[in-house]
């Protein structure tokens, strides 16, 4: 009887390096996909308002209620986080029923000492082009005697939370433009800030970096050649 002679196993046809490459990103494809529902799903636990709060209202368990929220990392690290007790704090602004509790608008408890709230009139070559918004970090500047001899800048507050960025129309149909900003500072910074916005020309500056590095707090005409 004739045997037919083995034929060696080969490696089919399909099973080359392109086709295994192409395997490779589909379950990247998939694993990232997974990871991208994961996160957009997860939701953090922050405290609202459990009904409108007055300006300067001392919060108590009555006035909180904790919800869930989905937003990205960065913007959801601006409220406070249901885990930290903000009982006994002071709130610096009114706010309305289901609002969430801003970290810029607690003073006292939540943030450390005692606060205060306070509105700069800047344009928006003074304020970073106007490219500011609620949550920023700033320090302000004050230049006291412009175009004078005596001229001075001096740092008036350092690393200060904007609260809220204040607009007004316009020249063109629904323009909006940057008219002042409220931040929150302790009572002596709001001592220095009320005075400076009478004699001085201030200029915000936002924190991108280490806010500990700015160390010098006056310059003075003179320091220049």
């Amino acid at each position: 009887m004739d045997v037919p002679a083995a034929r060696r196993l080969e490696t089919p046809i399909w099973l080359n390096g392109r086709t295994v490459l192409g395997l490779l990103l589909f379950c990247a494809a998939v694993l990232g996909g997974q990871r991208l529902i994961e996160r957009s799903a997860a939701t953090t636990l922050v405290w609202s308002a459990a009904h409108d709060l007055p300006q300067d209202a001392l919060l108590s368990a009555r006035d909180l209620k904790p919800v869930e929220i989905r937003l990205p990392d960065d913007l959801a690290a601006r409220y406070m986080d249901s885990g930290i007790s903000i009982e006994g704090s002071t709130i610096t602004r009114a706010v309305l029923a289901g609002e969430l509790i801003h970290s810029g608008w607690l003073s006292d408890a939540a943030t450390g000492g005692e606060g205060r709230s306070i509105t700069l009139p800047v344009t928006p070559e003074h304020a970073v082009g106007g490219d500011l918004r609620s949550g920023d970090r700033v320090d302000i500047y004050a230049t006291f005697d412009p175009g004078d001899a005596r001229a001075r800048t001096t740092l008036l507050a350092r690393d200060v939370q904007i609260i809220e960025v204040v607009t007004a129309g316009g020249f063109a149909l629904e323009e909006e433009a940057l008219v002042g900003l409220t931040v929150s500072v302790s009572p002596d910074e709001a001592a220095r800030l009320a005075f400076a916005i009478r004699t001085a020309e201030l200029d915000v500056v936002r924190i991108t970096g280490d806010a500990a590095s700015a160390t010098t707090t006056t310059v003075r005409a003179g320091d220049f050649p």
